[in-house]
C-alpha cells in the first residue's frame, strides 16, 4: 500500500512537472557577470537553479553528517566495550558476606 502511494504521488509530481514545462515553453534570457549568457526555455532554467540548490545544500550538509557519523561510530564501539564490561561482570562468582 505504501509503495502505491509514492508510485501515485510520483506519478502525479511527473505530471504537474510536465505540464509546468509545456506552459512555459516561451525562452528566456539570463544575463549574468563576466559576459555569461543563457537562452533556454523558462521551465529548463528554474529546474537548474532547483538542481544547483539541492547540489549546494546537500554539500553544505556534508560536513554535519559526516561529523555524526563519526559520534555515532564512537557511539557504539563505547557500548561494545561496556557490554564486555558487563559480560565480565557477570561471569565474576558472588561472595555470600554473611
Amino acid at each position: 500500500m505504501k509503495r502505491f502511494f509514492y508510485l501515485f504521488l510520483a506519478i502525479i509530481v511527473l505530471f504537474l512537472g510536465l505540464s509546468f514545462a509545456y506552459k512555459n515553453a516561451r525562452t528566456v534570457q539570463l544575463n549574468y557577470y563576466l559576459g555569461v549568457h543563457w537562452v533556454s526555455p523558462l521551465s529548463l532554467m528554474l529546474l537548474a537553479a532547483l538542481s544547483l540548490g539541492v547540489l549546494l545544500g546537500f554539500i553544505a550538509s556534508l560536513g554535519m553528517v559526516v561529523r555524526l557519523q563519526r559520534q555515532l561510530s564512537q557511539a557504539r564501539k563505547e557500548i561494545r566495550q561496556i557490554e564486555q564490561e558487563v559480560i565480565n561482570l557477570r561471569s565474576l562468582p558472588i561472595k555470600d558476606v554473611l
